[in-house]
């Protein structure tokens, strides 16, 4: 999964690097919102599952083409609106989680913003575990839609099914895993560098940092449309060889 997640990133490493580099410039001067990332990471996903199932090579600017390298149009809006139904999952996820970890088993009457932040961040683990499972079971869907194939769910369940637990395995080791990872260490070194004298609020700081966190939410999201394009390419094998 690494070396294709890595073989992808070199396929589209200016797209890769162009959103990373717009959505740090866009921080410095205005407002970034939730719906601006969303789009720039469906974008980076619907493109890279393409790259990886079609074998399609994509850059920055073909993110204003109407038509992709082969002549066929991507489906954006397509993807977009079910990488939209995929976030509003999370959240429900993350809301019940959130709800149930901290009112029901601990009572926790969350007033303090710093007791509330860290509450979520926590909340974060067993809602990523159980979104882990959702997308082990249908997110075959995702790459199915990226290349206009037969997107329905129950399709998606047996795709799920045959590669439920390799699927499982590659989300945990891969896109849950770096960020994780990736969050303790970017706080860990938000931090040092508060002890250490620094303004973390001048651009000279910020900017790195802002570099980096982008860098590794990109990152897990690339090995996860591999660790989901290669559950797809494994299943439909198995599928075909059956019929």
């Amino acid at each position: 999964m690494y070396k294709l997640a890595f073989q992808t990133l070199k396929k589209n490493i200016a797209l890769f690097g162009f959103l990373v580099g717009l959505l740090v410039v866009m921080e410095q001067f205005f407002e970034i919102n939730a719906g601006v990332q969303f789009v720039m990471g469906a974008s980076l996903a619907l493109f890279s599952h393409r790259m990886i199932l079609l074998d399609e090579n994509y850059g920055a600017a073909d993110l204003f083409k109407r038509s992709g390298p082969s002549g066929q149009k991507p489906p954006m809006l397509s993807f977009f609106l079910v990488s939209g139904i995929g976030f509003v999952v999370f959240l429900l996820l993350l809301g019940v989680t959130f709800y149930l970890l901290f009112h029901v088993v601990f009572g926790a009457n969350l007033d303090d913003k710093a007791q509330l932040a860290g509450a979520l961040y926590i909340s974060i683990i067993p809602a990523a575990g159980g979104y882990g499972i959702v997308l082990s079971l249908i997110g075959t869907v995702f790459p199915a839609v990226a290349i206009g194939a037969d997107r329905g769910l129950k399709i998606a369940f047996q795709r799920g099914e045959l590669r439920f637990w390799k699927t499982l395995g590659r989300l945990a080791i891969g896109p849950f895993a770096l960020s994780l990872l990736g969050l303790v260490g970017l706080v860990s070194f938000a931090g040092y560098l508060e002890l250490a004298g620094f303004d973390i609020s001048r651009a000279l700081v910020d900017i790195p940092l802002s570099v980096l966190a982008y860098s590794i939410n990109f990152g897990s999201l690339l090995l996860g449309v591999t660790a989901l394009s290669m559950a797809y390419q494994e299943a439909e094998i198995i599928l075909d060889d059956r019929d």
